[in-house]
């Protein structure tokens, strides 16, 4: 067995109602006043969480500050323009609440308000931070991303183009409150897209040549949630059962990748995502089963432990997959998306630019193989 090691600070809050921890945690930062709140535009208010959380907070003594202006997928500008609100209200206290995208870009505010530095700079970079940034807490309200456990931010930058993330050990969350009643008002679509994010998560990281015990254990029984309550959770989105589920799968998924990294998916996602802005978890769902048939005999034996955790004929898992995606109205074509072939060639390039996670597949793509793909995925059929 190889030597290997697996660190993650971040102190993780689980369960129904566990929101209200909050209150304790705060109560903890005794000498500190201002907590900045970092969120999409839009989910707050709808869900009422905002008026909760402005309730808890003002129950430490503390004063609530609110930036709600986090789009889908965030850009560079995205985050320059949430760091700078924070620099005029120089907050003690970092909270980012909703999906991966408000959880990425809090984490990113909270490190740059100790670090400075250019946001474009950073985009892609490993380990760019010198000094721990504002304590962070992060609060998700869907079951995808993960990132209230990954050291990952991902940021686009349309000046390069680029989709990457920014990584840093020192951008782990202090405490994450995963309470999986804030899951409820997400959407059929949205909770089967953030859905099929948690299971990329799983697969990349059981894939990954840098899997570690520890992540291959997260990896399968995230997959296997997500495998076995899913569609529940998208049919039947207020009943909490399937929603815990998910909410754990998602977890699972973060833990996997904080060890083992993503992969080739999430790499031509976000390849994609530069030009066209697809939502992650549509990306994640096109590329799955283009990725995992070019891998082939080379991820065969795993694919085959994955597909068992859900009770799936191994010998099935691609064609299962397959409809099992067109049944939550997902794509799984390139004929599905706004996609132009001009953008190929690019889009190759972006990919095979990340040399590190190439490195950890279990076949390594040229640029060829890459090309081959997307006219693939592009052809009628």
């Amino acid at each position: 067995m190889k030597v290997w090691s697996y660190h993650i600070p971040t102190r993780i809050h689980f369960g129904q109602g566990i929101l209200e921890k909050l209150e304790e945690i705060l109560k903890g930062y005794s000498d500190t006043r201002r907590v900045l709140i970092i969120s999409g535009s839009h989910h707050l208010k709808a869900s009422g969480l905002e008026a909760r959380l402005a309730e808890l907070i003002d129950k430490t003594r503390k004063e609530p500050i609110f930036y709600t202006k986090v789009p889908p997928e965030p850009t560079v500008e995205a985050v320059e323009e949430a760091l700078a609100f924070a620099k005029n209200v120089w907050p003690h206290i970092v909270v980012g609440v909703g999906g991966g995208s408000p959880l990425d870009v809090a984490k990113v505010v909270a490190m740059m308000l100790i670090n400075g530095g250019r946001v474009s700079s950073l985009v892609g970079v490993y380990e760019p931070f010198k000094r721990d940034g504002i304590p962070y807490i992060a609060i998700p309200t869907t079951s995808g991303s993960g990132s209230e456990v990954t050291p990952y931010a991902v940021i686009i930058d349309p000046s390069v183009p680029r989709k990457a993330p920014i990584v840093s050990r020192r951008s782990f969350p202090v405490h994450a409150l995963v309470d999986p009643q804030l899951t409820i008002s997400c959407s059929p679509d949205l909770t089967a897209r953030t859905g099929v994010d948690a299971l990329s998560h799983c697969i990349e990281a059981f894939l990954s040549q840098k899997a570690l015990p520890l992540t291959d254990l997260a990896a399968k029984e995230g997959a296997r949630l997500v495998f076995q309550h899913l569609i529940d959770a998208v049919r039947d989105g207020e009943n909490l059962e399937p929603r815990e589920k998910m909410a754990l799968a998602s977890l699972m998924g973060g833990l996997a990748i904080a060890g083992a990294g993503a992969g080739l998916i999430h790499q031509l996602g976000h390849a994609l995502a530069v030009f066209n802005g697809i939502s992650h978890g549509e990306a994640m769902a096109l590329f799955m089963v283009p990725v995992l048939e070019f891998y082939g005999e080379a991820a065969q034996d795993k694919l085959e432990v994955l597909a068992l955790q859900g009770e799936i004929d191994p010998s099935e898992l691609i064609n299962w997959l397959r409809g099992w995606l067109a049944s939550m109205e997902l794509p799984t074509s390139l004929r599905d998306v706004e996609y132009d072939p001009a953008w190929k060639d690019q889009m190759v390039e972006l990919v095979m630019s990340r040399r590190s996670v190439l490195e950890t597949l279990p076949l390594t793509p040229t640029p060829q193989d890459l090309k081959d793909l997307l006219e693939k995925m592009a052809s009628p059929p």
